[in-house]
């Protein structure tokens, strides 16, 4: 599949149970970012019904960089996309991120409609398409936080919480019913 342009509009699919068209999606990637994995992410979320958009890159702040731990603290990058000025905002970054007293996360978001994907972690082991996979999943997770979502006990919905790699990989790509009947009601 061609990747689009950048700003492109995708062509949106028709959703399938557990996949919703939700309102666009700005995704923002950090500096160093590839823009070709960016537009694939793009092209992957409209498949699964939700619009979406590459932004130009944003430089990483210094000061949420920990030389002790080597890592990215996430609350910091997620309150510098908060304020991107896009209804809907997922940033994607290489870098290594940690939160508050965990030793590493996939991502975080806020109910405010802002969240931050870390990919440093979702290559381990990964071939392109499990990689791609991966960040499919994560995406979507944090995207589904940001539609006021919590975490589902269903280890097969998207928004089952992922504390390992293993996790992310059993999970599937979609919104159990219980979860996509949550974001209908909250779009009512």
């Amino acid at each position: 599949m061609k990747a689009p342009q950048r700003g492109a509009r995708m062509p949106v699919e028709r959703p399938t149970p557990g996949r919703l068209r939700l309102d666009e999606l700005v995704v923002v990637p950090f500096e160093g970012f590839p823009l070709q994995i960016a537009q694939a992410l793009v092209a992957e979320l409209a498949a699964r019904g939700v619009a979406a958009r590459v932004d130009a890159a944003v430089p990483l702040p210094d000061a949420a960089y920990v030389p002790a731990r080597g890592q990215y603290q996430a609350e910091s990058l997620l309150a510098l996309v908060r304020g991107h000025g896009a209804r809907h905002v997922l940033a994607i970054t290489e870098r290594d991120l940690f939160a508050r007293d965990l030793n590493f996360v996939f991502g975080i978001a806020s109910p405010a409609g802002a969240c931050v994907v870390s990919t440093a972690r979702l290559v381990a082991g990964a071939d392109d398409a499990l990689f791609r996979v991966r960040l499919v999943k994560e995406a979507l997770h944090e995207r589904g936080h940001t539609l006021g979502l919590r975490h589902c006990a269903d280890p097969g919905c998207v928004m089952y919480f992922s504390n390992s790699l293993a996790d992310t990989d059993r999970k599937g790509d979609a919104y159990c019913e219980r979860c996509a009947e949550r974001l209908r009601a909250r779009r009512r």
